[in-house]
């Protein structure tokens, strides 16, 4: 049996809509405008990787792993690392314009006596600091209060809200996790 035209074209318009829309999704957005796809971000070459060279003597420092981007900006994880027991204390990654990068290294150089150092050298410290902290006992810790947290964000429909709170019920339990929603999003 045939499809009938107009159904068929309804069909294929909403095909491509799901298309675009995951293909936006697969995309990091950069503050300063730019959208990277994140094999970009991977790819992209190293610029810097800077350890602080008295780590192991003072314990705890920080390291960062940044990548040129194709717009000249800088996408840098930052690593707060305590090797002498907890490992990877914090960690966050952002895209910062050069000045803005610069400024960054500024603040910490004021603190910590920064080194240039190899790509596999800063993985290494950070998945190294990881593994041993691992074999302390200490595991990364996430959520709040050792329990996870959920917070609707402005566009979470009250539908969405709900599924996550009845998801984290059924895994964590009723008393296993923290919320915040507003009323209206409930």
């Amino acid at each position: 049996m045939a499809t009938d035209p107009r159904k068929r074209q309804k069909q294929l318009a909403k095909k491509k809509a799901k298309r675009k829309t995951v293909a936006v999704a697969k995309k990091t957005v950069d503050k300063h405008g730019g959208m990277f796809p994140q094999t970009t971000l991977e790819k992209a070459p190293i610029h810097k990787c800077i350890a602080p060279s008295r780590l192991f003597e003072t314990g705890i420092g920080t390291v960062i792993m940044a990548r040129k981007l194709p717009n000249g900006n800088i996408g840098a994880g930052f690593f707060m690392l305590d090797v002498w027991c907890l490992g990877v204390k914090n960690a966050f990654f952002t895209i910062l314009t050069l000045p803005e990068y610069q400024q960054q290294l500024l603040e910490i150089r004021q603190r910590e006596n920064l080194q240039t150092i190899s790509f596999p050298c800063a993985r290494k410290l950070i998945e190294d600091s990881a593994a041993y902290a691992e074999e302390l006992g200490f595991s990364p810790e996430f959520g709040k209060e050792g329990k996870p947290f959920y917070m609707n964000g402005p566009y979470d429909t009250p539908e969405k809200s709900r599924k996550i709170i009845n998801q984290l019920t059924k895994k964590c339990g009723p008393e296993g996790f923290h919320y915040t929603a507003h009323p209206s999003k409930l």
